[in-house]
């Protein structure tokens, strides 16, 4: 029980190191779009209850997050306290293991013609209020995308982002998210597993030692048995 606690605390407490930062851009047009004011923005949609955790003890603080709007209608897609990784090389990826009721996606698979999902199998991940194609779950890739396999993954060049400490909305393509690291809580748990391995070894020890203790009583006490009927048949 101590060991499965230890992986939901691992699982639900992803630590952040480093600060948000904001690349931006150097043309006129998408610097008026970034220097607008918040007042003249649409006030972001509110997260699906239940959809977006609130801030824990432990991690970022909330004005040092962002949440991730779809790019067609700014409905709330996820947030970063929920952001997992990110693929810069080859798609430009935002990929969460959360994200809200807004964000729909098929049944039915799909398989890459071309391209860098060429031969993968996914559900392509889409907004529920407008209808645009903002991402995909993969279910089965070529050995370096396999590491995305289940999670939820938006292409940032669908995807806006409104941080909370500026209260601006920037293009994910500019931002640039401080990396996720479970290094610290993966070193406590393995030192948990080594010490619960250990015990079970031990117990196994004593297991054994007490079956073979048990079953020499038994057999003395049958030898007992055995000398007591022969001394009254004599």
């Amino acid at each position: 029980m101590a060991v499965r606690r230890q992986l939901q605390e691992l699982l639900q407490d992803p630590q952040l190191s480093g600060t948000i930062t904001v690349e931006w851009p150097s043309s006129h047009a998408a610097a008026a779009w970034v220097s607008r004011s918040p007042s003249s923005l649409p006030p972001p949609s509110s997260p699906a209850a239940g959809a977006a955790s609130p801030p824990r003890r432990r991690g970022p603080l909330p004005e040092e997050c962002a949440m991730f709007q779809c790019r067609g209608c700014w409905a709330v897609l996820g947030d970063s306290l929920h952001l997992c990784a990110q693929e810069k090389r080859r798609l430009g990826l935002l990929v969460c293991f959360k994200v809200t009721n807004d964000v729909a996606w098929e049944d039915s698979l799909m398989v890459g013609l071309e391209g860098p999902l060429l031969g993968c199998a996914y559900k392509a991940l889409s907004c529920r209020s407008c209808g645009l194609i903002v991402g995909f779950i993969l279910y089965s890739a070529s050995s370096d995308l396999a590491y995305l396999r289940g999670f939820f993954c938006f292409f940032k060049d669908s995807i806006l982002c409104y941080l909370l400490k500026n209260q601006m909305i920037i293009e994910a393509s500019k931002v640039d998210f401080p990396d996720v690291t479970l290094k610290e809580q993966l070193r406590e748990l393995k030192e948990k597993l080594v010490e619960a391995h250990i015990r079970i070894e031990l117990l196994i020890k004593k297991l054994e030692e007490l079956e073979k203790r048990i079953i020499w009583q038994k057999g003395e006490a049958l030898h007992q048995m055995q000398l007591a009927y022969y001394q009254d048949m004599q």
